[in-house]
This record gives C-alpha cells, sequence and structure tokens, in this order.
C-alpha cells in the first residue's frame, strides 16, 4: 500500500487566519460535527425557540441526519487509512466489527431503557415513543405490552432487530448496518478501486429510488432507507480515505474552478431554500421569489429527505466542501468565537446523540417548555445544550458510554 499523499500547503491569502495543518487531528471536522449536532438536539426536541432559525434548513435543504451520516463515514475513511497503513487491512476490519457490534449493543440498551423509563410514576415517555406527522397522525414505536403475554417471542425478536426503538435515535441502526459493510468497502478502496465503490453505490441509490426496499426490515429504514442512505456514508469513506488527494486537488487551478462552481451551487441552493414557504418562520426570514405550490413540487421532486432526493444530495456535498473551505481560510476567528463549545461536542458526537434522546425526555416532562413562548423554549434548548457540553467536557461516563 502506498504511502498517504502530503496535504498541499494553503494558499497565501488570508495566511492570518487559516487553520493550521500540523496537528493530527482535524478540529475542522469536529468543529462541523459539533454543528451537526445542535441542529439535531434542536429539531429532535420538538419546541419553537430561536435555535430553530439555524435549524429548519437555513444553510440548504440539508438536516442534521445528513451530516451525521457523511461525517461519519467522512471520519471513518480518515482514520481507516491510517491504522491500514500502520496495522493492515485485517486489524482494521475486525476493529469495524467490534464497533459495530458495540453500538448495536448501546442500541438495544437506549431502546430497552426508554420502555423502562416509561414505567416510572410522573414520567411520559411517549415524545420518544411516538412519531407524529405534520399531518398530526400517531404512530406507536413500540410494541402494546398487554399482548406481550401472547405474542413475547415476536416482541423480543423485533427488539433485537430494532423493530422498536425512538424516532430520535433510529439513525444509529443505520449506521451499525453501515458499520457492517464498510471493511468491503475499505478493502475495494485499499486496492485503488474507488471507481468500483463509487459506480455501486450510484446504482444501488438509483435502483432504489422510487421501490424504496427494506432489506433487514428495521424500524430505521423507514426514515432513512438502507439502500439510498448508503450514498453519504459510502461517499463519506471515499472522502475521508482520499482526503488529502482531494484536497491538493482544489489547491490546484482546475479545483480552484470546481470549488467556485460548487460554491455557487451553494449560493443557488441557498437561495432556494430561503424561499420555504415554510409556516413557523416569520416572512422577515423568508424571500418570495417562488411561489409555495412551485417550492413544494420541486422539493417533493429534488429535496425530499427521506428518498434523499438528487437535489439535496448535491446540495449535502456542496455544503461540506463550502463549510471545510471557509473554515480552513477563516479558521482563527470561527474558533475563537464558537470552537469552545462545537468542537468538543463534536469529538464526542456519538456520546452527545446518545444522552439526547433522555433530554427529549426531561424537556417533554417540564410544563414550562413545548408552548408558545420563544423566549422560554430557548432557555429550554440552551439549558440542554448546556448540560451535554458540561457532559463532556467533565467526561462523565466516558468509560461506558461510546463516543
Amino acid at each position: 500500500m502506498n504511502n498517504m499523499t502530503t496535504p498541499k500547503p494553503m494558499a497565501k491569502i488570508f495566511s492570518a487566519l487559516q487553520y493550521d495543518n500540523s496537528g493530527k487531528r482535524d478540529l475542522r471536522v469536529d468543529f462541523i460535527r459539533g454543528f451537526v449536532m445542535l441542529i439535531l438536539i434542536t429539531v429532535h426536541i420538538q419546541m419553537t425557540s430561536l435555535y430553530n432559525y439555524v435549524a429548519w434548513e437555513r444553510f440548504g435543504m440539508v438536516t442534521g441526519a445528513e451530516g451525521f451520516v457523511l461525517l461519519s463515514g467522512l471520519i471513518l475513511g480518515m482514520l481507516s487509512r491510517l491504522r491500514m497503513e500502520h496495522d493492515g487491512f485485517g486489524i482494521t476490519a475486525n476493529k469495524q466489527f467490534n464497533r459495530a457490534f458495540l453500538l448495536y449493543r448501546t442500541s438495544l440498551f437506549v431502546i430497552i431503557s426508554v420502555l423502562l423509563i416509561n414505567f416510572i410514576p410522573f414520567i411520559d415517555a411517549k415524545e420518544v415513543m411516538t412519531f407524529t406527522t405534520y399531518g398530526g397522525k400517531v404512530y406507536e414505536l413500540y410494541p402494546v405490552l398487554s399482548k406481550f403475554a401472547e405474542y413475547h417471542d415476536i416482541i423480543i425478536a423485533k427488539f433485537f432487530l430494532l423493530r422498536y426503538g425512538p424516532h430520535q435515535f433510529q439513525i444509529l441502526g443505520l449506521y451499525v448496518v453501515l458499520l457492517m459493510i464498510s471493511p468491503f468497502v475499505l478493502w475495494l478502496l485499499s486496492k485503488k478501486r474507488y471507481g468500483v465503490v463509487l459506480s455501486l453505490s450510484w446504482i444501488i441509490y438509483f435502483g432504489n429510488n422510487g421501490f424504496h426496499v427494506r432489506p433487514i426490515g428495521a424500524q430505521f429504514e423507514y426514515a432513512f432507507p438502507l439502500l439510498t442512505w448508503q450514498i453519504l456514508f459510502v461517499h463519506g469513506l471515499v472522502i475521508g480515505y482520499y482526503r488529502h488527494e482531494i484536497w491538493n486537488f482544489f489547491h490546484s487551478k482546475k479545483g480552484a474552478v470546481a470549488f467556485w462552481t460548487i460554491f455557487m451551487f451553494f449560493l443557488g441552493f441557498l437561495f432556494f431554500t430561503y424561499n420555504n414557504p415554510i409556516p413557523q418562520l416569520s416572512d422577515a426570514m423568508k424571500l418570495h421569489f417562488i411561489e409555495a405550490d412551485v417550492f413544494k413540487k420541486i422539493y417533493k421532486i429534488l429535496f425530499d429527505k427521506n428518498t434523499l432526493g438528487f437535489g439535496r444530495l448535491m446540495n449535502d456535498f456542496a455544503v461540506l466542501v463550502v463549510s471545510y473551505g471557509m473554515l480552513s481560510y477563516f479558521w482563527k476567528p470561527i474558533n475563537k468565537l464558537f470552537g469552545w463549545f462545537f468542537i468538543p461536542l463534536g469529538q464526542a458526537s456519538l456520546y452527545v446523540f446518545i444522552l439526547h434522546v433522555y433530554a427529549c425526555i426531561v424537556i417533554a416532562n417540564i410544563v414550562w417548555f413545548g408552548g408558545d413562548d420563544i423566549w422560554v423554549n430557548t432557555l429550554g434548548h440552551t439549558l440542554v445544550f448546556v448540560w451535554m457540553w458540561l457532559m463532556v467536557r467533565y467526561k462523565v461516563l466516558f468509560n461506558i458510554i461510546p463516543r
């Protein structure tokens, strides 16, 4: 296996503000992951606060879920290439499988613990045990326990197959399955078969478009179809694995043209998303160049979240490229303002993701929150973020909860 490519130095423009590439850990990725966690938690703790003006697709037609999957693959690709260079493919693959089984056990613990919490007097866990659509239809995400005696074998089996669980947490099941297939992808990448990897990923993505096959029948496949969402994870793996080569490309003449082309697409996506007629946002936060009906039709065809519309997929990658570029060239002021908060959360994003399920239950059981007072709700979200940051800062249960 060839040694990793050395990244080219950044252009001299804004040199005093740039990121220092000398560190072993890429803090830019940690920063982005931390920001993604803020978006994800804001959306999952369903109450209108000032944070929603950032979380409700304000950076394009993207959500925290896509960022979670894409960045998980990217970081895995970065670390796995280093590990394969040092330890070989066998040890690397074994660690991926072990990680997948650890997260599977963690998923079972969270799913079952939520069920048990619901038995505690004066605590109602329906916020995470049900899913309510925008139309008001309620879906039960856990079994009817009165039928347990009669169907206990089926119910228990469904728990182990991840067919129950909080909707705020179900994307971790997707990550478990994707981790299981990652050694195969990494083996192909180690043989420089990235063309095969990307081609297979796109064939599966387009092949599942319109069919929405659920190959393993897990609950997460309703919201995050495995055969569709794999494209984010696989491309994240490839980007992370070849991150230095990709970096060097963007610092060539052709790469500069590519970056500014992507940047223009990013601005186009931004223009489109600010025409979203979402009623929860004030008119002052929206543009009105696109009629509501036209917007909804385009959104359904190109930007649907569950089926990962092609436009949304392109928007995801545009946001990644632009945000990474902006952090690279304006790192010092951005890091000084926000790094103290986002970087720790990003470095322990899985830990934060697990804890946020219990935060959803707590906030839902405090009568002050969830009403029409945006300032009270903002306080609720802020308290959750402060709690998360403190838990990470003091490494509470770091030896138990996966990070």
